[in-house]
């Protein structure tokens, strides 16, 4: 069912969109992974390490980082089968994942790979070596407490979101009393141990380079106070974005054989039952909650100001925690299971069927992203430096951070993208050495031709470090558009080039 989901999620993405994200964020991971670095300006480096080892085996496809994406989901949920394993409820593991994959997490969400998306395969295994810890002794449960250590760093270099994760299960091992004896052996302390030394690299870098994450992080706290409107959005986020899982969950899982009126009859009971813990140590309950309710209490206090995508992650204990509430004696299971099956059989239909109108829509609406003509900008801008400059190879494209990069991504992807210019910050972040003697050009989009302004401050910007660095500030426009039967409407889109050619090379 996995390989199922994973495989009908690409090939729905490949027959409704066009492009990569409209806010070039996977654009961004591919350019912050072309080179191995332990951090960067913005995010630790976790996801820009797994998108650079995947292109190198992979074609710059947008099909091929589709797989990623879902394959980085299917990762994930099957972590969460591996939980249940752990807990002691295999009965649950297939409800739980077939469950899952109708979230939205898991399908909607799960393909733009990035800082969140990436906490989606992490999450899961982090909490299965924290189990397999507690419960294993002797060799096991040192292998288990190295596990949790790495995994656990792996977590907090992917999104230092992690971080409220990490505390949930701390705080989860404390309101058991099994779980507080695991602090009286070595094993959490091994754990810590091997988490510090996985972190000492990243921490180094940071020092380095004046802890510039850390500084990105701190920008995305409530300068203005609390912002009630996105507390009470990510409130309402377990149910928004599980919705559909949870109400075919709390419909399915009834003691003996109810007909629809009695189902329809105690539904409403059902769905509060879900989420109610079983005890004050309810492990699992904690378990599954604590990562929103922590995220929740930060968000009211105006510690930071949430953001919704915050929620990608949160969802890995829900539907075990609804399947062990609800499954009391005389839930037939098996029969659950199979009627999950059907329901994520028809879920997968249904995408296939809507993904071509999804397509004509976006088409027949004119929508911006689905015009976006990345793959012809990036050969017009290749084509027209080996024009203007047959002898002098191209090495590196700034310009407007991350859309610049779709001239490696579908072009040449040899050249080092570099967010604006390569001696200001943040290309300064992870700098390209001698760039000096390195042509390169610096590319400003100005969107569609209806909507192009004639100045934008990314032009302005590149003439006036062109105008330093003593070379021609007059840029290059050329118009280009998406071509093909997906795109029945003509929808030009400018752009401008600035050429940087090494003084050497140009005199």
């Amino acid at each position: 069912m996995l390989a199922a989901h994973l495989l009908v999620w690409v090939l729905a993405h490949g027959i409704s969109d066009t492009n990569l994200d409209g806010y070039a964020d996977m654009l961004e991971n591919f350019a912050w992974g072309q080179t191995f670095e332990w951090g960067s300006a913005k995010h630790p480096p976790l996801f820009a390490w797994v998108t650079g080892a995947w292109f190198t085996v992979f074609p710059n496809t947008d099909t091929a980082y589709h797989l990623l994406s879902y394959a980085n989901a299917a990762l994930g949920l099957l972590g969460v089968y591996r939980v249940a394993q752990s807990i002691g409820r295999e009965d649950l593991a297939l409800p739980a994942v077939l469950l899952l994959c109708m979230a939205f997490p898991y399908s909607t969400l799960a393909v733009k790979f990035n800082a969140n998306a990436i906490l989606l395969s992490l999450w899961p295994w982090v909490a299965v070596a924290w189990i397999k810890s507690i419960q294993l002794e002797g060799r096991d449960g040192w292998t288990w407490s190295i596990g949790l250590g790495a995994l656990s760093a792996l977590a907090m270099l992917g999104k230092y979101y992690s971080g409220v994760f990490l505390l949930g299960i701390f705080l989860t091992a404390l309101a058991n009393a099994d779980s507080r004896r695991w602090f009286l052996t070595p094993k959490p302390w091994l754990a810590l141990a091997i988490f510090a030394l996985c972190m000492w690299p990243h921490y180094r870098w940071l020092a380095a380079h004046d802890f510039v994450t850390l500084h990105y992080v701190s920008e995305q706290g409530g300068e203005s106070g609390t912002s009630w409107s996105m507390v009470t959005k990510f409130a309402i986020a377990p149910v928004a974005f599980w919705l559909i899982p949870w109400l075919l969950c709390t419909w399915f899982v009834m003691p003996g054989q109810p007909t629809w009126t009695q189902r329809a009859q105690t539904w409403p009971v059902r769905m509060w039952r879900s989420w109610c813990p079983q005890s004050w140590d309810d492990s699992l309950f904690w378990f599954a909650m604590l990562p929103w309710a922590i995220t929740l209490v930060f968000g009211m206090t105006g510690f930071v100001e949430l953001s919704l995508p915050w929620a990608i992650p949160i969802g890995y204990g829900f539907s075990l925690l609804w399947l062990r509430n609800l499954s009391v004696d005389g839930t037939d299971l098996p029969w659950v299971a199979s009627r999950l099956r059907l329901s994520v059989a028809i879920w997968l239909v249904l995408v296939l069927a809507i993904s071509p109108w999804y397509a004509w829509h976006q088409a027949q609406n004119g929508t911006e992203n689905h015009y976006l003509p990345r793959r012809e900008a990036a050969h017009e801008v290749l084509k027209g430096w080996q024009e203007r400059h047959p002898d002098q190879p191209l090495k590196w494209v700034g310009g407007q951070w991350a859309e610049n990069a779709l001239v490696a991504f579908y072009g040449d992807h040899h050249l080092r993208v570099i967010p604006g210019v390569p001696d200001q910050f943040p290309a300064t972040v992870n700098p390209l050495t001698g760039w000096q003697q390195q042509a390169g050009v610096l590319l400003c989009p100005l969107g569609p031709l209806e909507k192009t302004e004639e100045s934008t401050l990314c032009a302005e910007q590149m003439a006036s470090w062109l105008f330093k660095q003593g070379q021609p500030q007059d840029p290059i426009e050329f118009k280009v558009h998406s071509e093909g039967l997906r795109f029945p409407l003509i929808k030009p889109f400018s752009y401008l080039v600035f050429d940087y050619v090494p003084p050497k090379a140009a005199q």
